[in-house]
């Protein structure tokens, strides 16, 4: 059945074959530097490699934004970000793959009751604008590098064309891995949380992870955009965007390609963190706002005059619209995928409160004379809680979430066997193992009260105040294994 349901994200793995490939090799097939079938197998190769060694980064950050907890709902959003991708492919310009799926996520968000987690949007969002200025800004630097060398240099023509020929092959390549481990997020991210693939043991030595696997579907059907469509695209932004030169065709997609791999790399991340220095966050940027930011900047350093501002613009507007559409497409095929096929879009979470959960509120400190009104009631989704303490006026915002984290029922029991079964025993260590081996069999309402039984134990212990960045790792760590066993050990009818 999953087979079925990944067929949207597929799709919307062709999609970003067909367009966001264009990004990196349009320029070099426009300038005759390629032929398109070369640039088309350096990229499958490098784009496969890159979903499979780094793609695991950027999904995090995505599924923060909206965690969709049912096939259908994964496939819907999948296809509306496609539908939406589609149709700017159609009027032959390169979208954002990474903006219609954060614009499908919400949509679903929205459907279901879930509130959307501004921060991660605002992560997100933020690190669209800074990797559009900073491809510009490397861009002209490297620009401007490379005219000073080659003016003392003084480089046959022909020797010029052949390094120029072999760095676009080169850098092409870099620009590929960096365009897989990126946005590999974008095509089946939604799916990580409700996947069934188990791992696979190969051997003895190598495990085929199923979140692996996933990226490994998502991965082939990019190639397929790749080899069905991507040659149209190629066109818009190796002629109609700017006049590009070889060499700036090779210096605009190294530019691409660094910033990509800034955003997307887990080995940089870590090893920026173990030398206590600030991280850049793991995020799906847009590739197509990259290799426009390299280009703007390339053209502002030699003045600007071939630049095509109203192709800028309707890229611009492109932007804006895609998300918005994808929006608009996920909500309305929400509606349909769930009332006219009857199909499960999102699991029904409900919010309790009764003794239990008023008198861990109270524990915190906070005053629950203000819950009066919600007191001994049931309510259906999280945005019903959030719209009745908002009107009390008693909570701050990080109050009402924490609330809301509380009152939130999600039924458990543990139970490793299912660990074992899916694979997934393998993602924790041996110590951590044994703890939850002491909590076989018990039964718990909410996430809270696992979270609580575990985190007390040393093998699990959250920092309480992390100061440096290698506790605030160890915490997303504990914090993504806690989400793993809650999914894992849900038991979704039981509310008892």
């Amino acid at each position: 059945m999953i087979f079925i349901y990944l067929l949207s994200g597929l799709f919307l793995g062709w999609s970003l074959g067909a367009n966001d490939t264009g990004n990196i090799f349009g320029a070099a097939v426009e300038t005759r530097m390629l032929r398109f079938k070369q640039a088309a197998l350096i990229a499958a190769i490098f784009i496969t490699l890159g979903a499979m060694i780094e793609g695991s980064g950027p999904s995090g950050t995505l599924g923060r934004l909206g965690s969709v907890d049912a096939l259908g709902g994964a496939f819907t959003v999948a296809l509306a970000a496609a539908a939406a991708i589609t149709v700017m492919i159609r009027i032959r310009i390169p979208v954002s793959t990474s903006q219609t799926i954060v614009g499908a996520l919400i949509g679903w968000n929205y459907f279901c009751g879930r509130l959307t987690d501004f921060r991660s949007l605002v992560t997100i969002a933020s690190s669209w604008v800074v990797a559009f200025v900073l491809s510009g800004v490397i861009a002209a630097v490297i620009f401007v590098l490379f005219n000073s060398y080659l003016k003392r240099a003084k480089i046959h023509l022909l020797e010029l064309d052949a390094y120029t020929r072999w760095g676009l092959i080169v850098v092409g390549a870099f620009g590929a891995y960096s365009l897989g481990a990126n946005n590999i997020a974008n095509v089946v991210g939604v799916f990580v949380p409700v996947s069934s693939f188990k791992d696979l043991n190969i051997g003895s030595l190598f495990v085929f992870g199923g979140i692996s696997q996933l990226y490994f579907m998502g991965a082939l059907a990019i190639v397929a955009g790749i080899y069905t469509y991507s040659h149209k695209v190629m066109r818009t932004i190796g002629k109609d965007l700017f006049h590009l030169s070889p060499l700036t065709a090779l210096i605009a997609v190294l530019a691409e390609a660094i910033v990509l791999f800034l955003f997307a790399s887990r080995g940089l991340y870590n090893l920026l963190l173990n030398a206590g220095l600030p991280t850049i966050p793991l995020v799906p940027v847009s590739s197509s706002q990259v290799i426009v930011g390299a280009v703007v900047g390339i053209g502002l350093v030699k003045g600007g005059k071939n630049l095509k501002y109203n192709i800028l613009g309707k890229i611009s507007l492109a932007w804006v619209i895609a998300p918005v559409m994808a929006f608009f497409f996920s909500f309305i095929a929400l509606f349909i995928i769930q009332n006219v096929f009857e199909q499960t879009v999102y699991q029904n979470i409900e919010y309790t409160f009764n003794n239990k959960t008023m008198n861990k509120i109270k524990e915190l400190g906070y005053d629950t004379d203000g819950l009066s009104m919600v007191n001994g009631r049931m309510l259906e989704n999280e945005r019903a809680v959030y719209s009745q303490l908002t009107r009390t006026k008693e909570y701050n915002k990080a109050q009402i979430m924490e609330i809301i984290r509380i009152t939130e029922l999600f039924p458990m029991e543990v139970d490793l066997s299912i660990l074992r079964t899916k694979g997934l025993i393998k993602r924790f260590s041996k110590e951590r193992i044994k703890c939850l081996e002491t909590l076989s069999g018990h039964k718990y309402k909410h996430k809270w009260e696992l979270q609580e039984i575990l985190t007390a134990m040393p093998e699990w212990k959250l920092y309480d105040k992390p100061e440096n960045e290698f506790q605030k790792n160890h915490n997303k760590i504990i914090r993504e294994q806690l989400a793993l066993l809650y999914r894992s050990f849900s038991v979704p009818g039981d509310k008892k």
